[in-house]
């Protein structure tokens, strides 16, 4: 594609999402902020590794490949999760309202599957071919991320119109909590160290005082260990305020 030629990929060509569009506080229960939040992070984060990833050294290149690798597994679950549970919800009560956003998930399973092509790729490249690989990747991996923001932002806006207009709160409830039943343990465990940072510090402790409420005590401690190890101690420290608070006015 040349510099003059201004055409891009079929996806990006959807009508543009207003951000009036999203309000800043949902007025309802929104099942998608947090997950989003820490895609987003994840997607950022792992876009910036491989654009300067030293292809040069096997060990890093290897390793910032692995990085990418988890990042493509953890979008393809998180679209069948959406796929399972919230498209077939809207689909349920709005017939053809999640259109738009199942074709966009087809269209991730195809891009994740040619960014695995680009992975086997530069790791097979002899090395004067590594660096022109190595480009190649960066490049499709933010034109898939770009797309995802996107692809999120139509999810935020009329995805959560159409849930909040079809269902009550406490059926979406229900509709999360299944979705999160679903899902194993050991990735369960991971989707949190990936969430947790990447949320206000107000967020973060309305989703661990839901968590502290709804599980046995000693469960619940196994998970604030685990939410150590992956926020800063400034944040760790704001979000213990608040759970010490909370519990301080509910004993009073």
């Amino acid at each position: 594609m040349s510099l003059t030629d201004t055409r891009a990929p079929a996806a990006l060509h959807r009508p543009a999402v207003s951000p009036a569009a999203a309000p800043i506080a949902a007025p309802r229960f929104d099942m998608y902020m947090q997950i989003h939040k820490g895609l987003r992070s994840l997607m950022g984060a792992t876009l910036v590794e491989v654009g300067r990833m030293d292809w040069q050294d096997p060990a890093e290149r290897d390793a910032t490949l692995a990085r990418l690798g988890k990042l493509l597994e953890v979008c393809r679950g998180h679209l069948e999760h959406e796929n399972q549970f919230v498209h077939t919800a809207i689909e349920r009560r709005l017939p053809g309202a999640a259109g738009q956003t199942e074709a966009d998930h087809l269209e991730h399973v195809a891009a994740i599957d040619q960014l695995r092509r680009r992975i086997d790729a530069l790791r097979q490249a002899p090395d004067a071919a590594a660096g022109t690989a190595a480009l190649a990747l960066y490049r499709e991996l933010a034109v898939f991320v770009a797309e995802n923001f996107l692809h999120m932002q139509v999810e935020e806006s009329r995805n959560n119109a159409s849930l909040w207009s079809a269902y009550t709160d406490e059926e979406l409830v229900e509709i999360h909590d299944a979705l999160v039943a679903s899902i194993p343990p050991e990735e369960m465990s991971y989707l949190l160290g990936l969430m947790l940072p990447a949320l206000a510090p107000v967020e973060r402790a309305q989703m661990m005082l839901g968590m502290r409420a709804g599980m046995p005590p000693e469960a619940f401690s196994g998970v604030l260990e685990m939410v150590r190890q992956v926020l800063s101690d400034r944040d760790w420290g704001k979000l213990s305020a608040s759970l010490s608070a909370s519990e301080h006015a509910l004993s009073h």
